[in-house]
């Protein structure tokens, strides 16, 4: 027996097997190819539109991160000048305070002044009135007679109504 045998049946599968080659390549492929081809070219329109979304979103991500660092940096700047308004705001308010002080103080001190002069305006008056009836009285007790006594009075009077 021969190592390869081809028999009538072996030789009908073959010939069956080409026909369905032939019918399938002249049937069948060109459809397929062309699903294959749509198919391919779905999938290549929908990984492109991906990239693009995905540079996309890249793209808006830096355009958020860099928003975000600039309101960060204006709120830096508002707080940097809020803060320097206040120290401004506190060193008007501490000068005013200050010059309010100031003329407090001088208003006190004059006021001192003026209550002083009048102490001694009317401590000079009552020791003068002191003094001239405490010269009455030793003058009177002293003297003995109308004539000394009249005198007295006059210079009393003289005296008193200097002032």
């Amino acid at each position: 027996m021969p190592a390869v045998s081809i028999d009538i049946n072996m030789f009908w599968q073959i010939i069956n097997f080409f026909i369905l080659v032939f019918i399938f390549n002249k049937y069948f492929k060109a459809p397929l190819m062309k699903l294959m081809d749509t198919r391919k070219e779905k999938i290549a329109a929908e990984f492109s539109e991906a990239q693009k979304n995905n540079e996309d979103a890249a793209l808006k991500n830096k355009e958020a991160q860099k928003i975000l660092k600039d309101a960060k940096d204006e709120a830096t700047k508002i707080v940097q000048l809020a803060e320097k308004k206040a120290d401004e705001r506190k060193e008007i308010i501490i000068s005013e305070a200050t010059v309010q002080r100031d003329k407090m103080l001088k208003s006190a001190e004059l006021e001192i002044q003026k209550m002083k002069h009048a102490a001694k305006k009317e401590l000079e008056v009552e020791m003068n009135q002191l003094a001239v009836t405490l010269a009455e009285k030793i003058i009177k007790e002293n003297l003995n007679s109308d004539l000394e006594a009249a005198l007295a009075d006059k210079f009393i009077d003289e005296v008193g109504g200097v002032k």
